[in-house]
């Protein structure tokens, strides 16, 4: 058995294992060291085709092309926008995504000889813990992966563990570990992280701890951006290629082009590849024109057909496209994230495929004043493209294979309306755990006030307990419960013997929610030991109903 770590990305993904005490890509083929997170489906063949075979195929005819696919399990999309990208009731978001993955894993265990996985890690984006419209989006990735579908010598394969952790901060494992094995010297204080990829974009400060000889990740500060909006994918390396393609495509023969148009993904296809071999002319000519936005005009990046008639793109429309889909948002998440701290004493790694780009290295430079050569913050940070790539993959393999632990903290807080012991029984929030704190899991935890006394809640407002989920904390957003749970929390509130109750709250390992109700004696001021009821948030989205913001 051994232990892998995957980065399931939107674009790319790829897998890396702990070995030779380091970690090292599991090669998808012979010569290629991912696999582009595609899946086509052939309608004549009646097959399906995962990575490279599938990239292979884009662009020929009586093919579907399914592209970021992890994006949409959240189902931030309408039906019809899904249909516009290839879906329907059988290719569903969620049975490519297993497709794929089977594909991946298979392909892993037979390239390393293997048939049983101990340990799975795989990297998630970060607002899949914090945001409520992409939080399910987890819970369906581990539903998928639970109930991988692998044969192996007639055997199926058994996967012990699985674990999801969020993209930066299996990043801030490897930069750690990284660091140390560069420089020769441990690494004591706060590590930045900024991971852009091809849908998300996450940010992550930690702080490094080293404990019985073992290095520790402890998250302390998180942010991030990558929901779907007005059918683009994420706020990243995608929504900005397809923007600049739309923009070109429109120019040229003004007429928009379909998400899932064949001849829209070979375009696609064609423009990454020219953004990757001409990276270094692209960042150059950007450098040249940073002053003179209308020039970029004048100057041709490359001329890609579209429905058989040619298209150029020039460097305006990058330039554009980046104004409007991604400076505002990388501008938002980096105040969001330092706000308060002191960015000069905290290291800075970049990482992901897209904090390659030009324009994002020129955003994150200017923002943070970081000098062209030899910048404290930089040292023994990651700095090969190739590297930066694979950081999400090593560190979980860092992690599946136990060299690097990941402290557990609250993603947001959870709390309940309670009373004040006062004459007026003044109603206020609580929160039992707050966001950012260090936790155990299946642990009950309870708002209490200074002298270690419980919150009660006064009967009657039960069902309108209140969970506040954000990832800074300094945005409460209380959730009210659909009537059907509502009717749950007060079939356990006619049980109470007294005028008030205490409620708990609990996570598991993949923090879903479990709500603990005590008996709470007002006069005496206390509570009975164990919960006369519990019952477990499964989905949040089939648990709540409408937002209800807080002031």
């Amino acid at each position: 058995m051994t232990s892998i770590g995957i980065d399931f990305g939107s674009t790319y993904t790829m897998v890396s294992v702990y070995k030779d005490n380091k970690p090292e890509t599991v090669m998808a083929s012979s010569i290629l060291d991912r696999y582009p997170s595609v899946v086509v489906y052939h309608t004549k063949l009646k097959k399906y085709f995962c990575g490279e075979s599938a990239s292979a195929k884009i662009g020929v005819e009586n093919t579907v092309v399914f592209r970021g696919f992890k994006m949409l399990l959240c189902q931030q999309v309408s039906d019809a926008e899904l249909r516009k990208r290839g879906y329907d009731e059988v290719n569903t978001p969620e049975y490519i995504t297993k497709l794929f993955l089977e594909y991946v894993v298979k392909n892993t265990l037979k390239n390393l000889g293997e048939n049983s996985i101990d340990n799975l890690i795989i990297g998630v984006p970060l607002c899949w813990f914090q945001k409520l419209d992409t939080i399910e989006a987890r819970r369906s990735l581990l539903h998928i992966c639970k109930n991988l579908e692998i044969v192996l010598d007639g055997v199926k394969v058994q996967i012990k563990n699985i674990k999801m952790i969020s993209e930066p901060e299996n990043a801030s494992a490897y930069t750690a570990w990284n660091y140390e094995q560069d420089l020769k010297k441990p690494l004591d204080g706060q590590i930045l992280v900024i991971d852009y990829g091809g849908g998300t974009l996450d940010t992550a400060l930690v702080e490094v701890q080293h404990i019985n000889g073992g290095l520790r990740i402890k998250p302390q500060m998180r942010s991030g951006a990558g929901e779907n909006h007005s059918g683009k994918l994420g706020n990243a390396g995608i929504a900005f290629q397809e923007a600049v393609a739309r923009l070109a495509i429109t120019e040229a023969l003004g007429a928009e082009a379909e998400h899932n148009d064949k001849e829209f993904n070979k375009f696609l296809q064609d423009f990454e590849k020219i953004l990757i071999t001409d990276s270094d002319d692209i960042e150059e000519t950007m450098k040249d024109y940073q002053f003179d936005h209308e020039g970029l005009k004048e100057e041709l990046l490359a001329e890609i057909p579209y429905d058989g008639k040619p298209v150029m793109i020039n460097y305006y429309h990058l330039w554009k496209s980046y104004q409007e889909e991604i400076q505002p948002v990388l501008q938002q998440v980096l105040d969001d994230t330092v706000d308060g701290l002191d960015v000069n004493k905290i290291s800075i790694s970049m990482v992901g495929g897209f904090c390659g780009f030009c324009l994002v290295k020129f955003q994150i430079h200017q923002y943070f004043k970081i000098a062209p050569l030899n910048d404290h913050r930089l040292e023994g940070m990651i700095r090969a493209a190739r590297d930066r790539e694979k950081a999400i993959a090593h560190g979980a393999s860092l992690i599946s294979s136990g060299v690097i632990t990941v402290c557990d903290v609250a993603n947001f807080s959870i709390g309940a309306y309670a009373t004040y012991n006062d004459e007026n029984s003044t109603i206020s929030r609580h929160y039992a755990i707050q966001c950012g704190q260090e936790i155990k899991y299946n642990q009950v935890y309870i708002a209490r006030d200074k002298e270690g006394n419980p919150f009660p809640v006064v009967r009657g407002y039960l069902e309108k307990i209140l969970l506040d989920t954000d990832g800074t904390g300094r945005h409460p957003v209380g959730l009210v419960p659909k009537r059907k749970f509502a009717d749950q929390l007060r079939a356990l509130e006619s049980k109470t013997r007294n005028l008030a109750i205490v409620v708990g709250f609990s996570l598991d390992e993949n923090e879903r929610i479990t709500v603990h109700v005590y008996n709470y004696d007002m006069l005496n001021r206390k509570m009975d030991g164990k919960p006369f009821g519990s019952l477990r948030l499964d989905t949040m989205r089939n648990m709540f109903g409408g937002l209800l913001l807080e002031t």
